[in-house]
């Protein structure tokens, strides 16, 4: 099957598009499936087309119904069980309010806590502010004494 590639090329490119016929494509598939030689850029749209017929060739065999045991049954409520507990488990767990987070990173839930931290804060901003004007006047003191 002897085609252009510019042509196969722009099919492709239609096809990705979802602009390509019904023939075109079926021309397309067929050159793909036929031919050996392709371009190291067409290669995975081989493998896709492919892919296509080999999954069109296999076929579904549903096995046997599993009869339902007390066993099961017992599974399922138990596994219900555990989920319920879980899910209040985490309910009680997420359902904090967070005031803020320490130095670590963690979660603080506790307004108390938050309070101290926030204090602390300023404590260390004003302490920063001194420490600003402690070193203007430093350097406001040497350029008078250069002077």
């Amino acid at each position: 099957m002897e085609y252009d590639i510019n042509k196969i090329r722009n099919l492709c490119d239609r096809y990705f598009d979802g602009d390509i016929t019904e023939d075109e494509e079926r021309t397309l598939r067929a050159w793909f499936l036929h031919t050996e030689d392709i371009p190291a850029d067409l290669k995975a749209v081989k493998t896709i087309f492919c892919g296509f017929e080999k999954a069109a060739e296999m076929t579904y065999r549903p096995s046997a119904p599993r009869k339902k045991t007390h066993k099961t049954i017992g599974r399922i409520f138990w596994g219900t069980v555990a989920a319920a507990a879980a899910a209040s488990v985490c309910i009680g767990i997420f359902n904090r309010e967070i005031y803020g987070y320490d130095a670590d990173g963690k979660a603080i839930t506790d307004p108390q806590v938050a309070m101290e931290s926030t204090a602390y804060l300023a404590y260390l901003d004003n302490l920063k502010t001194s420490i600003d004007i402690a070193m203007m006047l430093t350097m406001e003191m040497e350029t008078a004494t250069d002077k």
